[in-house]
């Protein structure tokens, strides 16, 4: 898929400000069906949540499963606006869909006859099966997502942060640029690996940035009538992220490494895993700076990071130490 950016476009490209529950739900679904392990390291980095995931799933996850094929665009009232941070949001916005807008977006759907009544209606623009979905939904986030939930935030937050410094210091550009290989920028053009040979009309209403812990492509999503298209994307995962996902379903958020640094050094270990500056440490950690300063003294002064200094910025990331001792 492609998008021709317009200046208006480029001024108004953001990032989002958090993980988004609804495209991890969505891109998790995709990712839980993929069969590429082998050939795919991005995918085969899932293969313990997957069968983590298998061994519990309900039978009305198809339903599920039948909306978010790995192969296929998600329909897009399963990604509501962005600015929807948290689930109960999201999934009342799917309750409130229209029907002309359910049977837009199903209209590719494949006839599924092992579906029950309900789900099969919906591609007809049947909003009466939406409260049923919601639920098969909530309880699906429930069982592949919620256990390690704080991992996806930390690992996209880290994600945002090197982000945001790639903007504070190179502009749209290098945070297009740096979206490579998985997303090629030729300005105008930004264009996608998903294998979709559609173009997405640009409306000059800029381009939102949404890291996506469960993507292992991106995704250009159509924006609403006057809204923002999107962009999900994989984020930047350190090397063992989906063992960690399972160790943090298991102990979350009590895990060994809170136990061995304090919670909030070992959530600043995640964080690093990307490097970022003390500020956006801070702001990511809920702390004052100063406070910052003291638990990076101590991760520097064990050999876990390392600090230097980029005009009047200070920017900190992991050393093979900090790396190793995340990862296992």
């Amino acid at each position: 898929m492609r998008i021709e950016l317009t200046w208006q476009d480029l001024v108004r490209v953001g990032l989002a400000a958090a993980a988004d529950p609804m495209g991890e739900l969505a891109a998790s679904l995709q990712v839980l069906q993929r069969r590429d392990g082998g050939r795919n390291a991005e995918s085969a980095a899932f293969n313990r949540w997957r069968y983590r995931v298998w061994q519990g799933l309900p039978d009305s996850a198809a339903v599920l499963m039948w909306l978010c094929r790995p192969d296929a665009p998600i329909p897009e009232f399963l990604l509501p606006a962005a600015g929807r941070y948290d689930l109960e949001s999201g999934l009342a916005a799917v309750l409130k869909t229209e029907p002309v807008s359910l049977k837009s977006a199903l209209r590719c759907a494949p006839v599924n006859r092992d579906l029950p009544g309900w789900a099969a209606a919906l591609a007809d623009g049947d909003t009466a099966g939406l409260p049923r979905l919601v639920q098969v939904m909530q309880d699906y986030h429930d069982l592949a997502l919620a256990p390690g939930w704080d991992i996806v935030c930390a690992q996209v937050d880290a994600d945002l942060g090197m982000r945001t410094q790639l903007l504070l210091h190179g502009g749209v550009d290098a945070v297009l640029t740096g979206l490579r290989p998985r997303v090629r920028w030729e300005a105008p053009v930004l264009e996608t690996d998903d294998r979709i040979p559609e173009t997405l009309a640009s409306e000059g209403t800029g381009l939102l940035l949404v890291p996506t812990y469960f993507s292992v492509y991106p995704a250009l999503v159509p924006p609403a009538t006057g809204g923002t298209p999107r962009l999900h994307y994989p984020c930047v995962r350190q090397a063992a992220h989906s063992a960690g996902f399972d160790r943090g379903a298991r102990r979350a958020p009590a895990n060994a490494l809170a136990d061995l640094l304090g919670p909030t050094r070992a959530a600043a270990l995640t964080i690093l895993a990307v490097g970022c500056s003390t500020s956006e440490l801070a702001a990511r950690l809920g702390v004052t700076p100063s406070a910052v300063s003291k638990h990076t003294t101590v991760l520097r002064r064990a050999g876990l990071i390392i600090t230097h200094r980029e005009r009047n910025t200070v920017l900190h990331s992991l050393t093979p130490l900090g790396s190793a001792l995340l990862d296992s």
